[in-house]
C-alpha cells in the first residue's frame, strides 16, 4: 500500500476520486451507449425528444422517410440549452442567443420532416439539433440547400456514399 509523507495511506481515500475520474472519462468518450432503437422510437413517438439521446435510424423507423435529407460538412454554434445550430441558421456576422464561445464541426446530417414540422440535424448519428418550424419555412431550407450545391467545387462536394443514418 502506498503511504503519503506523513506515512498514512492515502489509497482507500482516493478510490472515489478515481472512480469519478474514469466515470467521466467513459461518458467523454463515448462509452455509454445511446438507449435501444426501439426504447428511442418509443420516446419518439411520445414527443419525448431530447438532445444527444436520440440517432437518425430512430427517426428513421418512428416518422419515416423524411421530406428532405441533406448532407452537410457543417459547423454548428453550441448553445446554452444544448442544440447546436448550424451556421446556415445564423445571420453572417452574427451569434445566437446562448452561444458558449465554441465550434464543433463535422459531416452532419439533416432530415427534414415538414409533415411533421421539425428540422432535424445529426453529428455521428446523434441528434444535435432540433428546430420546430411551419412546413414552408422548411421547403425554403431545402430549396436554399439545393441552390447552394450548384455552387459547389467538389472538394466542397458530400462525400459519394454519405453515411447510412
Amino acid at each position: 500500500m502506498l503511504k503519503n509523507a506523513t506515512g498514512s495511506a492515502w489509497f482507500p481515500s482516493a478510490l472515489p476520486v478515481l472512480f469519478a475520474c474514469l466515470g467521466l472519462s467513459g461518458v467523454a468518450c463515448g462509452l455509454y451507449s445511446l438507449p435501444p432503437l426501439e426504447e428511442q422510437k418509443a420516446r419518439i413517438l411520445s414527443n419525448e425528444i431530447a438532445l444527444q439521446t436520440l440517432t437518425s435510424e430512430a427517426f428513421l423507423a418512428a416518422w419515416g422517410e423524411p421530406t428532405y435529407t441533406h448532407y452537410e460538412s457543417m459547423q454548428f454554434f453550441p448553445v446554452a440549452n444544448g442544440n447546436y445550430i448550424p451556421r446556415f441558421r445564423v445571420p453572417l456576422g452574427e451569434s445566437p442567443p446562448g452561444w458558449n464561445d465554441s465550434i464543433v464541426s463535422g459531416q452532419a446530417l439533416f432530415l427534414g420532416y415538414a409533415d411533421h414540422g421539425e428540422l432535424l440535424g445529426f453529428l455521428e448519428k446523434q441528434l444535435v439539433y432540433r428546430e420546430q418550424m411551419p412546413a414552408e419555412q422548411i421547403h425554403a431550407i431545402a430549396t436554399q440547400w439545393k441552390r447552394e450545391e450548384l455552387f459547389k467545387t467538389r472538394l466542397e462536394a458530400p462525400p459519394a456514399r454519405p453515411p447510412s443514418p
